[in-house]
């Protein structure tokens, strides 16, 4: 049975930063992140990363349907604002609107994290939209195909991967075609945007993943369609689209490139804050005592005069 919505696997105590999981296509919130029956984000990565709050967004991915009448038009857009008005909605109710975010997506998950940004850019000020993406600090995607497929087409690859003959979601394998209208303008917006904000204060670190093995003889997403050459690093794993996304050991070395990288995120979002008078400013200098006021600093009850 399929699960939508979004779902909290894990709330560490004191916890630092949002760690969003999206599934790809004809994927499942729980079973794509599973392996062996260990579902690693709950399972692994709440042990190694414990101040954080891990989640999970289901959609409708599915490009097959037994009954015609469960056949949706799905739209990466419309994904998109669902997951940030429901990501949105819980941090506001539990006070943490103000928390970093990472987001890892597989396949076409990756394209609904990488809308995320590419429309929140866009929104009006106060949409839950351009309030996750403001916060997205890290994203980390698993055999996305940003440029589409350039094989037979994706309906054909999917047919050749899990065998099926149903009736499809026509407008979901036309998002996925090379040519494809709305994948063009992601295409083009989304690297933009990530060097806009690099350039800024509002940085994001991002990393791709391509896959290094064939699925049942078939290069799915080959390293060329699943990156952004100079908007982040680009790394290989050895696993096929399918396991590229599946760990069950914390020594799996997929497992342990994806931590790594996660971890890199939060380190990149580990500042400090304080604020003099109506002046905020962001402090992220290893430790360093610096005098952003220019004016009088209190330490254990002795004041230094400066200027």
């Amino acid at each position: 049975m399929k699960t939508y919505g979004l779902t909290t696997w894990y709330d560490g105590e004191k916890s630092e930063v949002d760690i969003v999981f999206v599934h790809g296509l004809r994927g499942d919130r729980e079973s794509t992140w599973t392996k062996d029956r260990v579902v690693w984000p709950k399972e692994l990565l709440s042990k190694d990363i414990p101040k954080s709050r891990i989640l999970s967004f289901g959609y409708d991915s599915g490009i097959t349907h037994s009954d015609k009448a469960e056949v949706t038009q799905g739209s990466v857009a419309d994904d998109a604002r669902q997951l940030c008005s429901l990501l949105d909605d819980i941090r506001k109710q539990t006070g943490t609107a103000d928390r970093p975010i990472i987001v890892i997506g597989h396949s076409l998950g990756g394209l609904v994290l990488a809308q995320v940004v590419y429309g929140g850019n866009g929104a009006t000020e106060g949409d839950s939209i351009r309030s996750i993406a403001q916060h997205i600090k890290g994203m980390i995607f698993l055999g996305t195909p940003f440029y589409g497929s350039k094989i037979a087409g994706w309906g054909e690859v999917v047919r050749r991967i899990f065998g099926l003959f149903q009736p499809t979601d026509q407008n979901t394998l036309k998002n996925l075609k090379l040519d494809s209208k709305e994948l063009k303008d992601l295409r083009l917006g989304f690297p933009e945007v990530i060097r806009k904000r690099n350039q800024a204060s509002d940085k994001v670190a991002v990393v791709f993943f391509f896959e290094k093995k064939m699925t049942y003889n078939t290069w799915v997403v080959k390293e060329e369609d699943a990156s952004y050459p100079g908007v982040g690093e680009i790394l290989p794993m050895r696993a096929n689209h399918l396991d590229i996304c599946k760990f069950d050991d914390a020594e799996d070395d997929g497992y342990k490139q994806v931590r790594a990288k996660i971890k890199q995120a939060m380190e990149a979002t580990d500042m400090n804050e304080t604020r003099t008078g109506n002046r905020t400013h962001v402090i992220n200098n290893n430790g360093t005592i610096t005098n952003l006021s220019q004016g009088d600093m209190k330490i254990e009850q002795q004041t230094f005069n400066y200027g």
